[in-house]
Order: structure tokens, then C-alpha cells, then sequence
């Protein structure tokens, strides 16, 4: 199934994430799957991987942050045009744009230009125009309509390589009516009380994408919803980007504990106190402690135990 994009209106865009997006942000390719698409390893399209861009940014996997700050820095020039022109592109994705990269890369014509671009961007752009008309030496002519502005003159643009364009977009942003979203594009948009409420009430697909959401309270609350799986909770805990916050709470629930799958991959979390991490152990079967002899990405403190147990079974035999 590919992307469906329906024109709603003039600054309405209908836009349901492909599949692959979805199974992508929401894990179940995996994590390699997530940076190798961020690294624009896998064979998606520009508002695909622009769309995943937007959405990992937000993330609580520093690696997976970073990855993506890079991607972002990298994106070519020419790309961004053409997604700056696609009246088809959902206007979240124009926002970030236009809050990104405008003033950077000479969007400013294409994205004024451009009917679905929401009118908070549209007059933040104008306003933003108008300013530099005003700053601009009279020696200086204007840059032709189109154009990029030359990115090495003088390091102009170096200084805010890593920052979005503007305080003006700050309380300017305008997104579409979320009843016409998919849940991933949805949660773009969401703010923190609506997350928790999905969080903590919504599907299985709500919990496996809000999971991974950057604040701690929405993240914690799928750990709440009572329709929650201890196959979901194993995945957490096996998940080692899982935050220290999400590890307690799976800690204090004596009934996951319970599960052998999921007090192993507790054991291996470098996130679960040690204590707990050693006090798991004492039901850990031989195969598995020596498993835990040979990693490599554990706590030197949990192989080291894991070898003396190995030693005692040894001796009673």
C-alpha cells in the first residue's frame, strides 16, 4: 500500500503515513531499521523520511537524536525545494520547513508560493521578509525570486546551523484537523495531556508509538493502560534506549516480575539497579547466565556474578 495524499482545501491536506513509516516509528522493524532510515539507507521517499525526521527529533534515543540532527543538517538543498513547492505535502511538514530551513536554503518564494502552507508560517515568513527588507544595506541588492542565498558568504549562515528559523513561528503554527490524520501524524500534533489520555485509554497501536515519546509522563502512562500485554512489557524492558522512569515502573509491578522473559531482560538492562538486576538472577537458568558470561553489553558487576554462580553450580555437582 502506498502513501494516499487527498487534497482537502486550499490549506487543508489529507495525508495518511505509508505502512513502512508507521512500522518504522512505531519499532517493529526494529531499532537498525529506524537509524538506517534516518541515514537515508533505506529506499523511502523525500517526505517519508522527512516525515520520520520530524517525528524521531522528538525522541527520548539520544543516539537515534543525533542521527537525526545530522540528517536533518545534510538533507540536500534541492530536495527541500521541491518538498517546499509540493502543494500535496501536509502543512506540518511545510511548518517545519519553513521553520527550518527557509532563511537557510531560499524556501521563503517557494513556500509563500505554495497554497497548502498554513497562513501562522505564511505570516511569519512575511513578517520575516519585511524585517530583512528593512535590515539590508542599500548596497546589498536583493537576491533573485527563487534562488538560494549563497550559504558561504562570509559564515553568514554557520551561526544558526543547528537552530530553527525564528521566534516568529514559536505561537504561529496552524495543523490540520486531526480526525483526517493517521494516529502517527496525530501524535505530531497532539499536546501532552491529549498523549497521556491516548497513552493511557488508547489501542495497541496508540501504546507502541507513544511509548517512545520524549516526555516521561506520556511514555510512563502506557505502563498504566490496562489493556497493556506483558509481551509489550518484555519489549520494553528489552528495548535498551528504555528509560530509567519506565524500568521503575515495571519494577514495581510484582506480576510482570513474574515473567521469566521479562526478569531476564531486566538482568540486562544497564538502566535496572543493580540490586534488582541481582536479585533476579537467582532464578536465571544455565544456558542463560552463561549467555550473560559472554556479553559483552552488560554490567561488569552482573557478568561477574553470573560467573560465580556458574562456580557454585559447578561445585555441587
Amino acid at each position: 500500500m502506498n502513501e494516499s495524499e487527498t487534497p482537502v482545501d486550499s490549506q487543508s491536506v489529507r495525508l495518511k503515513v505509508s505502512p513502512r513509516v508507521a512500522r518504522i516509528v512505531a519499532g517493529h522493524d526494529g531499532r537498525d531499521a529506524q537509524l538506517r532510515a534516518v541515514r537515508g539507507e533505506l529506499d523511502l521517499t523525500d517526505v517519508e523520511r522527512l516525515t520520520l525526521l520530524v517525528y524521531f527529533r522528538q525522541g527520548a534515543d539520544r543516539e537515534l537524536i543525533e542521527e537525526t540532527r545530522q540528517a536533518l543538517e545534510s538533507f540536500p538543498a534541492e530536495r527541500l525545494r521541491l518538498l517546499a513547492a509540493d502543494s500535496s505535502l501536509h502543512p506540518t511538514l511545510l511548518t517545519f520547513l519553513a521553520r527550518r530551513y527557509a532563511a537557510r536554503h531560499g524556501l521563503d518564494p517557494l513556500l509563500m508560493a505554495n497554497p497548502s502552507l498554513p497562513d501562522g508560517p505564511r505570516q511569519a515568513l512575511k513578517a520575516m521578509a519585511e524585517r530583512n527588507t528593512e535590515e539590508k544595506p542599500a548596497s546589498v541588492p536583493p537576491s533573485p525570486q527563487g534562488e538560494a542565498p549563497d550559504e558561504n558568504r562570509d559564515g553568514a549562515d554557520s551561526a544558526d546551523s543547528n537552530t530553527e528559523t525564528s521566534e516568529e513561528f514559536d505561537e504561529a503554527e496552524e495543523f490540520d484537523s486531526p480526525e483526517h490524520l493517521s494516529k502517527y501524524q496525530m501524535t505530531m500534533q497532539m499536546g501532552v495531556a491529549e498523549k497521556i489520555k491516548a497513552a493511557q485509554t488508547g489501542d495497541k497501536e496508540w501504546r507502541g508509538l507513544l511509548i517512545n515519546d520524549s516526555n516521561k509522563l506520556v511514555s510512563s502512562a502506557v505502563l498504566k493502560n490496562p489493556r497493556i500485554t506483558e509481551g509489550e512489557v518484555y519489549a520494553i524492558a528489552r528495548n535498551k534506549s528504555t528509560n530509567d522512569e519506565l524500568i521503575r515502573l515495571i519494577l514495581l509491578n510484582r506480576e510482570w516480575v513474574k515473567n521469566y522473559s521479562i526478569k531476564l531482560a531486566l538482568v540486562m538492562h544497564p538502566r535496572t539497579p543493580v540490586g534488582n538486576a541481582l536479585r533476579f538472577m537467582g532464578v536465571l537458568t544455565e544456558k542463560d547466565l552463561k549467555n550473560l558470561v559472554k556479553s559483552r553489553e552488560i554490567s561488569p558487576v552482573i557478568v561477574n556474578n553470573a560467573r560465580r554462580m556458574l562456580l557454585a553450580k559447578d561445585k555441587r555437582r
